[in-house]
């Protein structure tokens, strides 16, 4: 007979990942939507279906699948981050996100593997576009964290 702990992890690896396109759909393309109707992000666009590379899949499939991956990254570590509640945690995961993946991770893949222009490390330093992902990506956390506490019944 499997433990509780086996059982329960596919189910919190895929509430991790639901937790995450909820706060993908919600919150993070919120906090875009009015950084671009306040001209902070001019030519960005929430809930874009513009297709992109390298499948053509809409722009907000595309966010969301990989929100959700990140989602199982949470569901997976958050009993290691600080923080005492799911909301704090998820607050500094989207932290994490930000400085490493955002700012290091995805430029250095984009510009060095895959040749692709105009990607620069710690956007660029430019800093409207640092403090623009780092709203996107603290509500983006902190919505994640809520809402995976409220799935997985933890607080």
């Amino acid at each position: 007979m499997a433990s509780a702990s086996t059982t329960a992890r596919p189910l919190s690896l895929l509430l991790g990942f639901v937790a995450a396109a909820i706060a993908v759909v919600t919150v993070h393309q919120s906090i875009i939507h009015l950084l671009a109707l306040y001209k902070v992000l001019p030519n960005a666009q929430a809930w874009s279906m513009r297709p992109v590379a390298p499948y053509g899949v809409p722009q907000i499939v595309n966010s969301v699948f990989w929100g959700g991956l990140w989602g199982v990254l949470f569901a997976t570590i958050w009993p290691k981050l600080p923080g005492g509640t799911l909301w704090l945690r998820g607050l500094i995961f989207g932290w994490l996100i930000a400085v490493l993946s955002n700012w290091i991770l995805v430029p250095l893949v984009k510009g060095v593997i895959l040749k692709m222009p105009n990607n620069f490390f710690f956007g660029g330093f430019d800093p409207l576009r640092m403090l623009a992902t780092a709203l996107i990506l603290s509500g983006f956390g902190l919505t994640l964290g809520l809402v995976y506490g409220l799935m997985a019944g933890r607080s």
